[in-house]
């Protein structure tokens, strides 16, 4: 009995751990140098690419890693085509058969485009990164579920919307999302515009938590997960979240209700060589905003707390913002307490 709770308890440490800290020891300037050479390689001969893309590395993480810049750097997100299947997801969302139907005859259109012209959805970017993975005797595996943004799968549950990839190196299962990673489409000039963002390589479980929900359960990789409910109604995250790596920490919701004179705690887990100084949190109501500066004094062993008590009745945007990059959002709506209660916010 000993001998399994001990096993249990490697297990437990094992997948709270799995981060991109584990190889801060490892230069990526290789590896990267290795995918940007491949630029103008196509997908015709995906064995081949893989082979470009590892031959003269030596390890794991370095292999994958030239893997997944060089899909970031080439592969360009089909916006329209993304919006079209979303649409059809809600149209079957109670007929599996026909949805199922449906998905057999657009899953041959989404890998033709991807091979002819390098351009695809989330699935096409999963699939390549596990193909590519897999050819070079890495592990890795398509992970379906749920995406956080401003307008979906905020307050509550919308249909699943994207997926990303696990990776297994040195024994761990980390996590990657290159969809996101590669860039964003620009809706006014109504086109991808390339944009990496470094973040969301081997980020930590608790933070793809606050806009990743997985379908399966074991693709959590923390023990320490958010139930589907509680990620929909946590704190709007953004790419520049992955960024900084921030783990927003308190308030737990989006919406949070209190009282006149009550005070809010926001509680963010930060790293090490963040510069704090240009962390701020806006207030704003109406016409009223306030801005609330941190400083040193704000800082604790990894955390960052900003305090704010509200005086005045009304409904808050609260953003927390580093440089001028948005990183949480909460609204905190205030109301009037004849009784003068203090209550206790999460």
């Amino acid at each position: 009995m000993k001998h399994c709770l001990l096993i249990f308890i490697l297990l437990c440490s094992f997948i709270i751990n799995a981060q991109k800290s584990d190889f801060k020891h490892i230069n990526f300037k290789k590896a990267d140098s290795v995918a940007y050479s491949c630029e103008n390689v196509t997908l015709k001969n995906v064995p081949l690419l893989a082979f470009r893309l590892t031959q003269n590395l030596d390890t794991e993480v370095e292999k994958f890693r030239s893997i997944y810049i060089w899909v970031c750097s080439n592969i360009e997100s089909d916006h329209g085509f993304g919006e079209l299947t979303l649409k059809k997801r809600r149209r079957f969302k109670n007929d599996s058969v026909g949805f199922s139907q449906w998905n057999n005859q657009v899953q041959s259109k989404v890998f033709k485009r991807l091979l002819k012209e390098q351009k695809t959805i989330c699935t096409g970017y999963a699939y390549l990164i596990k193909e590519l993975a897999n050819l070079v005797d890495i592990d890795c595996e398509i992970i379906d579920g749920y995406s956080r943004t401003t307008k979906r799968n905020v307050g509550k549950i919308d249909i699943p919307n994207h997926s990303w990839n696990a990776v297994k190196l040195n024994n761990k299962w980390y996590q990657v999302d290159a969809t996101l990673a590669s860039g964003y489409f620009d809706v006014n000039k109504y086109k991808f515009v390339k944009n990496y963002n470094d973040g969301y390589f081997l980020a930590a479980s608790e933070l793809y938590q606050t806009k990743h929900y997985p379908l399966k359960n074991k693709w959590l990789l923390t023990n320490d997960y958010l139930s589907l409910n509680e990620f929909v109604k946590g704190p709007v995250t953004y790419g520049n979240t992955f960024k900084y790596n921030v783990i927003p920490v308190s308030p737990k919701k989006l919406k949070t209700k209190i009282f006149v004179n009550d005070e809010v705690v926001f509680t963010f887990k930060v790293h090490d060589n963040i510069e704090i100084n240009r962390m701020r949190l806006v207030l704003s109501s109406g016409i009223r905003s306030k801005t609330i500066k941190a400083s040193q004094s704000d800082y604790s062993k990894g955390y960052i707390e900003l305090k704010h008590r509200f005086l005045k009745k009304g409904s808050y945007d609260v953003h927390f913002i580093i440089n001028t990059d948005f990183i949480a959002s909460y609204t905190i709506k205030v109301e009037k307490n004849n009784n003068q209660n203090l209550i206790a916010i999460n």
